[in-house]
């Protein structure tokens, strides 16, 4: 039992570091875009998040 709840636990840690959090940092770096330097925003939004996405995918 103590087996299947690790395999578990582990399975739905994996999943919140490989989607949530890269969706949180992507959102909060395009919220802080907005707000510092609006003229920016959508680029540097956009290339944050191909960053987020390509380390993520190398770290998983």
């Amino acid at each position: 039992m103590t087996d299947f709840f690790k395999k578990w636990l582990r399975t739905q840690v994996k999943y919140f570091a490989s989607t949530l959090i890269p969706v949180m940092l992507i959102l909060g770096f395009g919220m802080l875009a907005v707000t510092f330097w609006p003229p920016f925003a959508w680029g540097s939004t956009a290339i944050f998040a191909l960053a987020v996405i390509a380390v993520t995918v190398w770290l998983v």
